[in-house]
């Protein structure tokens, strides 16, 4: 990037950005340096090459992604100095941009899950409600699911506190033994 120059618009949204970076490598001979998620919703496009390709390619990166969103700001460095290009590849983008922007290609890798089988409350030991109470409230809810018959729907185990997950596994142990 020595002696080039560096085109930056900032825009609000992903989509804008992309518009904008579309637009301003059609218009310019310029090369992409990255795009960069700064924060609270702002994404950098950074662009390389001659003074007059980068200045030609921001304004119409910006004219595009106003259309589609909003431009937060723009520059063009003309002749960058030399530590900066060192500054603009350590500007590390975050883990979940990282994922997004660097694998593209690449899909995440899809967790198999082994399925969950139905346990009978006569087939676990009585818990009675100290043992319960020991327990935090992502275990009581995944005991729920597991319990045949409870008095709770799914989507209500989901956001039900640990009093009331604690009640319907007592209640539905109790239904067992009579």
């Amino acid at each position: 990037m020595e002696n080039k120059a560096l085109g930056i618009f900032e825009t609000i949204g992903f989509v804008p950005a992309v518009a904008g970076a579309d637009a301003a490598l059609k218009s310019a001979e310029v090369e992409i340096l990255g795009c960069r998620y700064v924060g609270s919703g702002l994404v950098s496009v950074l662009l390389s090459g001659d003074v007059s390709s980068v200045k030609v390619a921001v304004e119409s990166g910006c004219s595009a992604a106003a259309l589609v969103g909003s431009v937060e700001s723009q520059t063009v460095i003309a002749r960058t100095a030399e530590g900066l290009s060192s500054v603009v590849a350590d500007a590390k983008p975050k883990k979940s941009e990282a994922a997004f922007v660097t694998n593209r290609s690449k899909r995440p890798a899809t967790k198999q899950k082994r399925p969950k089988r139905k346990i009978s409350t006569k087939s676990v030991p009585e818990l009675n409600l100290e043992e319960l109470s020991k327990l935090n409230v992502v275990k009581l809810r995944e005991l729920s699911r597991q319990i045949p018959g409870i008095a709770l729907d799914r989507r209500i185990i989901r956001s039900a506190r640990k009093d009331e997950l604690i009640n319907a596994i007592i209640s539905c142990y109790q239904k067992d033994k009579e």
